[in-house]
């Protein structure tokens, strides 16, 4: 048996364990709350769902909060249906796809390409933005007939924003066989609730995007960049396949395709700015033209308004200049400009009335 003396130290032992387990319990959530207040600020998305209409991989969590400092300054709301719009719009004249630079989180609701081009518009032609990031080129057309046919009225006009001009043929053939690598969702379940908590959203981002660091060395990055980098024959054929697919998708339901291209441009150290040529562009824009499908090049529009307003696309206060995702003043710019463009489609009778 044992003394009461040892009993009364085990007693003690186990109060002790508990008391100090509590303390560290309290402060861990102490600690969550406070970092959650702080970080609902200055990065939060809600996680993400499958999407039921397969329009697009995913959606977000419809009607949450959203906000971002970490490029820009921007806080806003997804609207009913998940996107990132003010409000929905059920049957749009003119419907925009694309990546994360049309979903836009880095700019104020009234600051994307979308709404300023639903502004100028001034209700001739309703504007819905479907962009979503991860959305390349290939993913927005394998999904492309979907967008189209969803509607009680076919979209007059699809933009698809696109940042890249290479197109490959593995590409094309995810494209025709629908197999575009699907991004998962885990925005439900146990999951689902504690990406709600901001820390563990943050958290959940960082595991997500930081994989290549795990397993890429700093050199085997530098190498892999230089690879890419390198020129290359580009091969005329997956160009041809794409913009014919784009037009059998014009012909099939009638609406009008503009491909808006937004280059990265190089700040020079005499204070200039170079957008280089590109034989992958010219290419890319000649075969749409051939094909009847309307490329919007924004390169021109971006060097005109980096001499003349001094302010260049990419890029915000917080980060690098012309790096990372459209600014407020790239989203004016290519708002401004697909505005001209549907005016002389209309005007030369492209699109039906």
């Amino acid at each position: 048996m044992k003394s009461p003396a040892l009993k009364q130290i085990c007693y003690s032992s186990f109060g002790l364990f508990f008391h100090v387990a509590g303390k560290i319990l309290i402060a861990i959530l102490v600690a969550v709350v406070l970092l959650s207040l702080l970080l609902f600020f200055y990065r939060f998305a809600p996680p993400h769902i499958d999407n039921v209409n397969g329009d697009t991989d995913y959606v977000w969590l419809p009607n949450y909060f959203h906000s971002k400092m970490t490029e820009g300054v921007a806080f806003g709301r997804y609207d009913a249906q998940g996107f990132n719009n003010i409000s929905v719009v059920d049957n749009p004249d003119v419907l925009v796809l694309g990546s994360s630079h049309m979903e836009s989180t880095e700019v104020m609701p009234n600051q994307t390409m979308s709404y300023l081009l639903s502004q100028l518009l001034k209700g001739r032609y309703s504007v819905y933005n479907k962009g979503i990031s991860g959305h390349n080129l290939y993913k927005i057309c394998q999904y492309l007939p979907r967008n189209l046919e969803m509607y009680e009225r076919h979209p007059k006009i699809v933009i698809l924003e696109i940042s890249g001009v290479s197109v490959s043929y593995q590409g094309i053939r995810e494209i025709f066989n629908k197999n575009v690598k699907r991004v998962k969702s885990h925005g439900l379940g146990t999951i689902g609730m504690m990406q709600l908590v901001p820390v563990f959203r943050l958290l959940y981002l960082q595991i997500s995007n930081g994989l290549l660091d795990l397993f890429f060395s700093k050199e085997k990055m530098d190498l892999l960049k230089k690879n890419t980098s390198q020129s290359r024959n580009v091969d005329e054929k997956p160009y041809h396949q794409l913009c014919a697919y784009l037009q059998s998708m014009e012909n099939k339901y009638g609406s009008q395709i503009i491909i808006v291209y937004h280059p990265t441009g190089e700040l020079r150290k005499d204070g200039t700015i170079l957008f280089k040529p590109s034989e992958e562009k010219d290419l890319f824009k000649k075969t749409a033209e051939d094909n009847g499908i309307t490329f919007v090049d924004m390169a021109d529009d971006f060097e005109k308004m980096y001499y003349e307003s001094h302010h260049v696309a990419h890029g915000f206060v917080t980060g690098k200049l012309e790096y990372g995702h459209l600014n407020k003043y790239g989203h004016e710019a290519m708002a401004k400009t697909l505005y001209r463009t549907i005016l002389n489609m209309e005007k030369d009778g492209e699109i039906c009335k």
